[in-house]
């Protein structure tokens, strides 16, 4: 069964067809200056998630472009049911003469997400990537009538154009060892060049994986790439930084994931192995990025920017699942694959919790009203609204990754994938290493807090604050902290669906590795009952 008589990629892609087409039609409508803009955009966020289900559930036509498997499915569950909360946050951010406009890159947006999920070319995959970012950009100088949103939006986007170019140049490197654009196939591809001959010890390989990584590191927030996200956190808006939180994120592991399947994650089995190199720059990169972020953060009385070099901080931790790579089986606990998966999902909500919860605050200062930013702004603010301190307190302390939140759950599910990666060869020592340094930044990471925590709760009440009447923005931060408890009390769905994604990833590159066309045989392969 199909839900369109048609052309099968619009089959393949009718959620992102959705988001586009909504995305038009959302700013065509602006014009207009609706006021019921933001009803609109969530009836088609949520057309694209039910048809999205729909097509996990029926199936559709293979189209050689593009990949149909359960990383694209996690990708669409994870990308629209947090892009509802963000535009829930984000309601009240645009003027009224720029309503539609906001919206639209929102929608489109989020479709780059998806496209970037559903590439298996290496030219849809950088529009993708690239369709993610371009409307961030402008969305950071719609947020605030500031000439830090000024500041915000050029550095973002000079610093994403050098990152773009670099993806671009490590793409050549690899298109010219291979002679396709292919990412995986049964023919002529990426994934069957670099497992044929030793191309992985090719310098020119190497070249081409540490450039594509390097882009890649942009969108992620990891050193040395990281230098622009707390001046562009500050500038935007908060709702809108706990977009960029988020959707950028996503789309650079989800993208990182598939560049690292190329070579079916071989660095992580053996770090003394001809492509050993990969091995350690991710492994550099984890480390230093982790170090970076945690460290900085020590030194800022500005919350947004604390929470931005939180951010950096979170990549790191997620990269120390990469580095452990899929190891053995679906479970997060093994899976470096699975954790990462599982971390972002949770880090998305928990970090637009955090961000939603300032916006709440409101200040009066020489240039109007404003959201909270520093200490001193949020100073007693559990006092006075106790349930807007309450929520904060739950999404920084799954931050933090105290018990009982999803961000507890998180980290444990990194720290023992690192640690169950590379057993008996030469990378596990290095691993341990990298474990006992995360968790030692964890530490660290727990006293800029608990800064939070403590102005929030043990000072007395900053004067000029007061809440904002969003009635979507009160409703967004009560969800965000219903769903960072709600993980770890019932991790269940989010455990099944990561885990089913991780596998299938694993599943492709092992079909193709043995040039097996059958579905139910890859499966098999990889643990699962044929299907």
């Amino acid at each position: 069964m199909t839900i369109f008589a048609t052309h099968p990629i619009v089959t393949s892609l009718a959620p992102e067809f959705i988001l586009v087409l909504g995305g038009v039609l959302v700013l065509l409508l602006g014009l207009a200056r609706r006021q019921w803009l933001s009803l609109v955009t969530f009836a088609v966020i949520a057309l694209a998630l039910i048809t999205a289900c729909r097509l996990r559930q029926y199936g559709a036509e293979s189209v050689p472009q593009l990949t149909n498997d359960s990383l694209l499915w996690y990708a669409r569950l994870v990308g629209l049911s947090v892009g509802l909360l963000i535009l829930l946050v984000n309601r009240h951010v645009p003027e009224e003469g720029e309503r539609g406009e906001f919206f639209s890159l929102l929608l489109f947006s989020l479709a780059g997400v998806l496209l970037v999920a559903a590439a298996n070319n290496l030219i849809l995959l950088f529009l993708a990537l690239e369709l993610v970012s371009v409307p961030t950009y402008i969305m950071i100088g719609l947020s605030r009538r500031d000439i830090r949103a000024q500041e915000a939006t050029g550095k973002y986007f000079f610093l994403g154009a050098f990152a773009a170019a670099m993806m671009l140049y490590g793409f050549s490197f690899l298109y010219g060892a291979a002679g396709t654009t292919v990412l995986f196939g049964s023919g002529e591809s990426l994934h069957t060049t670099l497992k044929q001959g030793g191309a992985l010890g090719d310098t020119f390989v190497i070249i081409g994986l540490v450039l594509t990584l390097g882009g890649l590191a942009f969108k992620v927030a990891a050193v040395p790439f990281h230098s622009y996200v707390a001046d562009v956190y500050q500038g935007a808006a908060s709702p809108v930084t706990g977009m960029l939180g988020f959707v950028p994120k996503f789309a650079g592991f989800i993208a990182i994931i598939r560049v690292l399947s190329l070579c079916d994650w071989s660095y992580a089995t053996d770090a003394t192995a001809h492509n050993g190199a990969l091995f350690w720059v991710l492994w550099v990169l984890a480390a230093a990025t982790m170090l970076v972020g945690n460290t900085l953060a020590l030194w800022q009385q500005n919350v947004k920017r604390m929470l931005a070099y939180s951010s950096i901080a979170h990549s790191g931790y997620m990269l120390v699942a990469l580095v452990a790579g899929p190891g053995s089986g679906p479970s997060p606990l093994r899976n470096g694959a699975t954790a990462v998966l599982f971390y972002i999902a949770v880090y998305g909500v928990m970090n637009l919790g955090a961000f939603a919860s300032l916006a709440y605050l409101r200040k009066t200062g020489e240039d109007g009203e404003d959201s909270a930013e520093t200490l001193d702004d949020i100073a007693g603010a559990a006092r006075r609204y106790p349930w807007a301190g309450l929520a904060l307190a739950i999404c920084v302390l799954g931050l933090m990754g105290f018990p009982l939140t999803g961000g507890f759950l998180g980290k444990i599910y990194v720290f023992s994938a690192a640690l169950s990666a590379s057993a008996g060869t030469a990378g596990h020592q290095a691993m341990i290493i990298l474990v006992v340094f995360g968790v030692l930044n964890s530490a660290i990471a727990a006293a800029y807090y608990m800064r939070i925590l403590a102005s929030c709760y043990l000072r007395k009440p900053a004067e000029g604050v007061t809440a904002s009447r969003c009635p979507a923005l009160r409703l967004s931060i009560a969800c965000c902290a219903i769903i960072v408890l709600a993980t770890f009390f019932r991790p269940g769905l989010l455990f099944d669906r990561s885990s089913e994604a991780s596998v299938d990833v694993q599943a492709r590159t092992s079909m193709q590795e043995n040039n097996q066309s059958s579905a139910s045989t890859a499966t098999t392969f990889a643990g699962l009952p044929p299907q």
